[in-house]
């Protein structure tokens, strides 16, 4: 696949290649970055490519920024319009991941560890077609290493260093041959799988574990719920242990990147009948509308090109 023709970097669209840091920034030498992975859908239908819930990632950003102490001369308004315009400029007629990373530079003495207000953000999208384990599902295992906590790598900070430790387990996962993974906190129970939440359906029901679970308060678990309740389907926040895997109805993760993604089996030991289940395929249903403009709240998709026949007046 070739490279995208352009990126944003701090201020202007940028051929792909000139959107480099310097080694030594902060960003780049330590992960001191926050960051937010954005889906766009494209419609063939209506020739339009739209983002999905973009307002409610870069709310989220700012929240991580708040949390580093971290201060950006771009304000939401403006992160909002370099997305548009870097999609825009890339003419993408595909689905597309778009990754925003604001990041601190270099620190006095090029000290990493010292406070700066040197910062700047960078902005990147490049096509991104679904799994086929969206159709299939994936096999999981649980995971040797435990997740971060609250006390000491925070979650709800969406940074890049917290991700060594979702890399770390999803690395293991691969190399005994599963899909994915799904990682315990320091109490047991389980927490997120690495870059994704999970839901598991029992009896009617779905649970997945709440935010003092070690997880990052996700958008698209928010999503997912939401459509739940369209449907009667109750969500139960609570603490899931190892084990209430190993007898759920269903499992799925959910995430930017994983959308809906059925989990099949679990340590080898099938989750259900061994095949994504009807709860997660109805709800799959529903977030492919939702997701291209055909249902749920309007200002959850934006536009990014111009409507055709918007386009003809201005011709």
């Amino acid at each position: 696949m070739s490279d995208p023709r352009f990126a944003w970097l701090d201020g202007a669209v940028v051929p792909w290649n000139q959107c480099t840091l310097h080694a030594r920034t902060q960003g780049a030498f330590w992960g001191a970055n926050v960051f937010e992975g954005i889906r766009a859908y494209w419609r063939p239908q209506d020739e339009q490519l739209r983002l999905f819930r973009l307002d409610d990632h870069l709310t989220r950003l700012w929240r991580s920024m708040k949390c580093i102490h971290m201060h950006l001369r771009h304000s939401p308004a403006d992160l909002r319009e370099a997305c548009l315009d870097l999609l825009r400029a890339n003419d993408f007629r595909t689905d597309v991941h778009v990754i925003v990373v604001a990041y601190f530079g270099m620190g006095p003495n090029y000290d990493p560890l010292a406070i700066t207000d040197q910062c700047g953000v960078h902005i990147t999208a490049v096509p991104w077609s679904r799994s086929a384990g969206h159709r299939d599902g994936v096999s999981a295992s649980v995971s040797s290493w435990r997740r971060i906590g609250n006390d000491s790598m925070p979650p709800r900070i969406k940074t890049g260093a917290n991700y060594h430790n979702s890399r770390m387990a999803q690395h293991e996962a691969t190399r005994n041959g599963f899909a994915t993974t799904l990682i315990l906190n320091q109490r047991g129970n389980v927490a997120e799988a690495p870059g994704a939440c999970m839901m598991i359906a029992r009896d009617g029901r779905l649970i997945t574990p709440p935010a003092a679970s070690g997880v990052l308060e996700g958008i698209t678990l928010a999503t997912v719920a939401g459509l739940a309740a369209e449907i009667g389907v109750a969500v139960e926040y609570r603490e899931i242990d190892r084990t209430e895997l190993y007898v759920a109805d269903e499992v799925f993760l959910c995430g930017t990147v994983a959308e809906i993604l059925p989990i099949t089996s679990i340590d080898r030991l099938p989750v259900g009948a061994g095949v994504p289940g009807p709860l997660t395929r109805r709800l799959q249903e529903r977030y492919d509308l939702v997701v291209h403009g055909q249902a749920g709240p309007t200002e959850w998709t934006t536009p990014v090109y111009a409507p055709q026949e918007e386009a003809a007046i201005h011709a």
